[in-house]
């Protein structure tokens, strides 16, 4: 005769917990650190024009989950966890991604100045492979309204850095009883909007245009989804080497 597995119930399951467990108190979490690490890594992405990423779902203009493909329109509210001064690397031909981070100075680079006679400015090339590099940022970054999507990263390319630069300049001016805030201290809304190509007049680009500081976080978003990554982000932040995902 066949025998029927036994089904154990959510309720028995409890149960089964609650007999003493205080040999594991204050392990929480222990040992799934390189689990966490090893998973995919989120981008808060702008949706470029005539990008893989655009699609009817995701239009151009609009931000963007990388991992879920999940869109928020063109106006995201987010509480920065952590920033970083990075040196993107990337590749000389279309469509232009990034093939590497790296710490600044951590690498030999040359200067290149403009052909003599063309406006520009110098650039930055990494002598190995004759990519350019760009000093740009990274944020750690979760959104109070969705913070089931957990952390996400927004790495801007150069078209959005001076908006970035002024978000930087408003994020450490912020006081909160007396004291200067910590960067997770408020919300802040993200604009995103399409903009002239330098490169091509004719077409557009997405660029991250305008900031607006929102509310300060609150008790329940600190308790339950900030504090509880504080440890790791910066770990991550730091970890996020070559990938093709970042603004573009």
């Amino acid at each position: 005769m066949a025998t029927t597995k036994k089904q154990v119930t959510h309720e028995q399951e409890q149960e089964l917990v609650t007999e003493d467990m205080s040999f594991m108190e204050g392990m929480e979490g222990m040992g799934l650190e390189g689990i966490k690490e090893n998973q995919a890594v989120s981008y808060l992405s702008l949706v470029q024009p005539d990008s893989a990423a655009e699609s009817e779902e995701n239009p151009a203009g609009t931000w963007r989950n990388s991992a879920s493909n999940k869109n928020y329109g063109n106006m995201i509210r987010v509480i920065p966890l952590d920033f970083r001064t990075i040196w993107n690397e990337r590749e000389a031909d279309p469509p232009f991604r990034s093939v590497g981070r790296y710490d600044p100075h951590s690498i030999p680079v040359e200067t290149r100045m403009p052909p003599k006679g063309k406006r520009g400015f110098p650039k930055m090339v990494n002598p190995e492979t004759g990519n350019e590099i760009q000093e740009l940022f990274i944020y750690a970054v979760i959104l109070p309204d969705f913070p089931e999507d957990g952390v996400l990263y927004f790495n801007p390319t150069v078209g959005s850095m001076r908006t970035c630069k002024a978000w930087n300049t408003q994020i450490a001016s912020q006081i909160i009883a007396g004291k200067q805030a910590p960067i997770f201290g408020y919300s802040w809304n993200l604009i995103a909007e399409l903009a002239p190509n330098p490169q091509q007049p004719s077409k557009q680009i997405t660029r991250f245009t305008k900031v607006i500081r929102d509310t300060i976080c609150s008790k329940d978003i600190f308790v339950d989804h900030i504090k509880p990554q504080l440890d790791t982000v910066k770990r991550n932040t730091l970890q996020i080497t070559a990938s093709s995902e970042s603004e573009e």
